[in-house]
């Protein structure tokens, strides 16, 4: 008996110029909303995770190109921060990322009355938690090795988190469908 082989051809799916675009005007755009925000209660939200979850919501990039919206969006981050130290975005940012790429590939639906999904809340409030917490921690364990003006307090910084989470979920959600509209683009 013979066997023979079988060959099975893998399409490999590359981003179009059109979705790296889209992710670079979101960027751009939670990057100057982050910069023109007053703060509340002196709190600005992060308004560049949200942008970055609702471009890996939207295109559905793969785990190479979920890492680079990652860098992309810490090098914006680092320039629009107001934090202690800026350099850490370039760990939490891409963390945020693979949370929200790996949730949007993940196959759980998530949906009031069958029709309106609503994974890009949960997708985006999971992606800024990760990347909150993934910030709050590497400044912890820094704070214990270097000496800053002064200590800031975790407990203030997790309410930012929570904070910057609701409000890049609902952020997320209100755009999710009109942009999805606007660029023709299906469901899963």
């Amino acid at each position: 008996m013979m066997e023979t082989a079988v060959k099975r051809e893998v399409k490999k799916r590359e981003l179009k110029a059109v979705d790296v675009v889209l992710a670079g005007i979101l960027i751009a755009a939670g990057a100057v909303l982050r910069l023109y925000t007053p703060p509340f209660f002196g709190i600005t939200p992060n308004l560049v995770i949200g942008m970055y979850c609702l471009a890996i919501l939207l295109i559905r990039p793969s785990f190479k190109e979920v890492i680079g919206i990652g860098i992309v969006a810490a090098a914006v981050c680092h320039f629009t921060t107001k934090s202690l130290i800026p350099y850490i975005n370039f760990a939490s940012e891409p963390i945020g990322a693979i949370v929200a790429g790996l949730l949007v590939m993940a196959p759980f639906k998530l949906s009031l009355g069958g029709k309106y999904s609503l994974k890009p809340f949960v997708v985006t409030f999971l992606g800024t938690a990760a990347s909150g917490l993934t910030y709050i921690t590497i400044l912890k364990f820094l704070i214990l090795f270097i000496e800053t003006p002064k200590n800031p307090a975790f407990t203030y910084l997790l309410t930012v988190v929570v904070v910057t989470a609701v409000v890049n979920s609902v952020l997320a959600q209100v755009l999710y469908y009109p942009i999805k509209m606007a660029l023709g683009k299906n469901d899963e």
